[in-house]
């Protein structure tokens, strides 16, 4: 905001010696005082001495002209740089009768850079938002992926609370020793094949990630491409090759759900099989296609069948 100095002020301040302040556009305004000056000049003098001088003049205007542009440049380039106003999301995620959710995974569909996973008490925090109507999805495994729409205001912190509805789809259960130590000898077998690519926790739990899809972009052949619902996993072998998403397993059983329904913490080891040359003829296909193939095995030993 510039104030407008009285006569008396500006001819104290010029006599003090202090700095000579002008306000917004005042620089423009000096550039066409000087135009004006050069013009009056030229009307004073003969033809032959504007003549003469023409081009010393056409050279104190442009100067006039630079100084103006240099002098306004300044306002412009702070108003550019300006940072956009953010606002804050605070929140819970529930269950549809109340209960809180830990690692819970949600996001900004807009942008997937903005995500957060919500902690033991079902509580998360997403700063950084833009403003206005935004839509955000959430997920977690054993629910259904939703999505919610808010309208967030600049400079405030809005809460929220977001239930989700549990999965209709049930995991089959899988019979095993009474041992823990054999529960990952189906996996040992098939690396014991040497085909695919096989990770184990200790691979990747020192790396803090935060989606369990983090865990594969290193496996060559995989592509991690960005959906409405954050994430999808495709196979491509050579350059031209064409694309393929691989058929999820968790246990050997057939899983239709996301890989990222999963969080690294749930993550015990993984299989990954790029080609259809090699999966293992012991995983059940159900009759469908199948050109690549993923095995989730979880962190907690699968229950026992009744009556194994």
């Amino acid at each position: 905001m510039f104030l407008k100095e009285s006569g008396a002020d500006a001819a104290n301040q010029r006599g003090s010696g202090g700095p000579e302040t002008y306000p917004a556009g005042a620089a423009w305004t000096i550039a066409a005082r000087a135009t004006l000056i050069l013009l009056d000049a030229r009307r004073n003098h003969s033809v032959s001495s504007m003549r003469t001088s023409r081009a010393r003049e056409r050279r104190i205007v442009l100067v006039a002209l630079g100084a103006a542009l240099l002098a306004s440049a300044p306002s412009r380039v702070c108003a550019q740089t300006a940072a956009a106003p953010t606002a804050k999301l605070v929140g819970t995620i529930t269950d549809t009768s109340g209960v809180p959710l830990a690692r819970a995974e949600i996001w900004l569909i807009a942008g997937s850079a903005l995500r957060t996973i919500s902690n033991d008490s079902g509580k998360f925090e997403l700063p950084g938002l833009p403003v206005g109507s935004i839509t955000l999805g959430v997920r977690r495994l054993g629910y259904e992926s939703a999505t919610f729409t808010a309208v967030l205001k600049p400079g405030k912190t809005h809460r929220a609370t977001f239930p989700l509805s549990p999965s209709a789809q049930s995991l089959a259960e899988v019979k095993v020793q009474d041992t823990v130590s054999s529960w990952l000898s189906l996996f040992e077998e098939h690396r014991s094949m040497h085909r695919g690519t096989f990770i184990t926790r200790r691979d990747f739990e020192r790396e803090n990630l935060r989606i369990a899809t983090d865990i594969l972009r290193r496996v060559p052949g995989v592509q991690i491409v960005p959906t409405r619902f954050g994430t999808a996993v495709q196979m491509m072998r050579g350059f031209g090759a064409r694309r393929c998403v691989p058929q999820l397993y968790v246990h050997q059983t057939p899983y239709s759900g996301n890989f990222d329904d999963f969080t690294p913490d749930d993550i015990e080891a993984i299989e990954v099989y790029v080609g259809i040359s090699e999966i293992p003829p012991d995983l059940i296909t159900m009759g469908r296609p199948v050109c690549a193939a993923i095995v989730i095995w979880t962190r907690e030993p699968p229950p026992k069948s009744r009556g194994s």
